[in-house]
């Protein structure tokens, strides 16, 4: 959501720019080579610096080609592309201040043109290979802070639905004790309420072995999750309509806990409607690199005030808890989630997923 979108654009294309550099440098390599030829003739020295700049041309094609098949998120993506970019022009411009100097100086350079070349070429391959560690680097930090926040949300999260829960509960169970003829009428909000304690604290379970690390995202077909999602849903508010169209075999990067996603998305499009019989659609939208998932709702839409803050929303407060929830999945699985203004109204949650690298259900490459 930080990003702007010409970045996103490019991180997805960032393999075919690698690529391309390594190809410009080899056709300048041969055309360098070319040029000392006619000049000084065939040697083992033209020779040499030819092989070295073809060389350093195949590395930046193998980099482009290690980033076509990582698992890296885009933002990270981008990294390695800046870096790689900022070491191919600092080698460049280092040693072409350089041989400008020994020029100035009076003092030829031979082969000054072969000499920048495989400079920028050690610069980009250099910068590009440093980009992939810091990018690895500030991936751990980041996800070692969204780990502890994700524990913070949990504490805060369990603590006050459970407690209300559990007050509800006993209010009710009081009112019993001091009957003799207990009926219905108290007994369903205690069984009601009991059946959404126990689906907590699944939920909860699931999210507790999502951020100790023993379910990382893998591959996984989430076609059927929106589905099934959408039934439960439509069972409980038979006025709303879902417009579905999700392909089959729909795989992200995700686990088994990414159905409270859409089931919070799902829920909160129906409850937060203001029509007697709202309408949702679900639809999807795909990159090379990731998996889109738009929830669009026809209700009043998101509050501009509390739409600013809404990602950081306290669990504690009315609204936003549940997008709360999806923020904090999201982060987990290395996606993104966005929130825009619907037209003509109502309010589009966009969640945006990695796709798997290779093989079935994985991202061809």
């Amino acid at each position: 959501m930080d990003r702007l979108g010409w970045e996103r654009r490019l991180a997805d294309h960032a393999p075919t720019l690698v690529v391309t550099l390594g190809v410009v440098l080899g056709v300048v390599s041969v055309a360098a080579f070319l040029d000392d030829v006619s000049r000084v003739g065939v040697g083992p020295a033209t020779v040499g610096s030819l092989g070295l700049l073809l060389v350093l041309a195949a590395g930046l094609v193998a980099l482009s080609r290690w980033l076509a098949a990582s698992s890296l998120p885009l933002e990270d993506v981008w990294t390695v592309v800046r870096w790689c970019l900022g070491g191919m022009a600092g080698f460049a411009t280092l040693s072409a201040l350089t041989v400008g100097l020994r020029l100035a100086q009076g003092r030829p350079v031979a082969g000054a043109a072969l000499v920048v070349t495989a400079m920028a070429g050690g610069g980009g391959i250099a910068g590009g290979i440093a980009g992939v560690y810091y990018a690895r680097a500030t991936r751990t930090a980041r996800e070692s802070g969204r780990r502890r926040d994700a524990l913070v949300f949990l504490n805060s999260y369990l603590r006050h639905n459970v407690l209300n829960a559990t007050q509800v509960i006993q209010g009710y169970t009081n009112l019993l004790a001091q009957r003799s003829d207990a009926d219905e009428t108290y007994l369903e909000p205690i069984e009601r309420r009991s059946d959404a304690i126990a689906s907590l604290i699944e939920d909860v379970k699931q999210l507790c072995d999502v951020f100790s690390g023993r379910h990382s995202p893998a591959p996984m077909d989430v076609s059927t999750v929106v589905l099934r999602e959408v039934e439960d849903v439509q069972s409980t508010h038979e006025a709303a309509t879902f417009e579905v169209d999700v392909p089959s075999e729909l795989y992200v990067m995700a686990t088994d806990a990414v159905s409270a996603v859409f089931s919070n998305l799902l829920q909160n499009a129906v409850e937060h409607n203001d029509s007697a019989a709202p309408t949702v659609t679900v639809s999807v939208e795909s990159t090379p690199r990731t998996v889109s998932v738009h929830v669009v709702d026809d209700g009043p839409g998101i509050r501009d005030e509390v739409k600013t803050n809404l990602f950081e929303s306290s669990v504690e407060s009315g609204e936003g808890r549940g997008i709360a929830l999806v923020k904090t999945l999201m982060d987990h699985y290395g996606g993104e989630l966005d929130v825009y203004d619907a037209e003509p109204r109502g309010t589009d949650v966009v969640v945006r997923f990695r796709r798997p690298r290779s093989g079935r259900g994985r991202r061809e490459v």
